[in-house]
């Protein structure tokens, strides 16, 4: 328990430093490796279905940076960073919690929000 505290009381200060900003290649190389690690990691989370949703989201983003120009040492440059950012959640929180992250992350950046008009249309 010590440890999680230890780890959450170093990893909040961190969450406010200026972090890269990534080019629209590199986001979607980001988020294929990200759906590539959730897919390998953590399929006991959302079964099956899951996993093949995933790998469909994957192929997606795999082709629009592909079509923004990555290589396959983009790819695996991609797929080394969201290694070692998945490793290390794993170590500070636990795998439950790295999985929820990941998952939660890739579903908020691959969804579109659903707008809702707040005045019913007059009949």
């Amino acid at each position: 328990m010590k440890i999680r505290i230890l780890a959450l009381a170093v990893v909040i200060p961190l969450a406010a430093c200026q972090t890269t900003s990534f080019t629209a290649k590199e986001k979607h190389l980001n988020r294929y490796a990200g759906a590539e690690v959730a897919a390998t990691q953590c399929p006991a989370y959302g079964g099956y279905g899951s996993v093949a949703a995933m790998r469909v989201d994957a192929q997606k983003n795999l082709a629009s940076a592909k079509a923004l120009g990555a290589t396959e040492a983009d790819v695996q440059q991609a797929r080394q960073r969201l290694n070692g950012n998945f490793s290390g959640m794993v170590v500070l929180a636990g795998p439950l919690q790295a999985c929820n992250a990941i998952i939660n992350q890739l579903a908020w950046v691959g969804s579109t929000p659903a707008v809702s008009d707040p005045k019913p249309k007059a009949p």
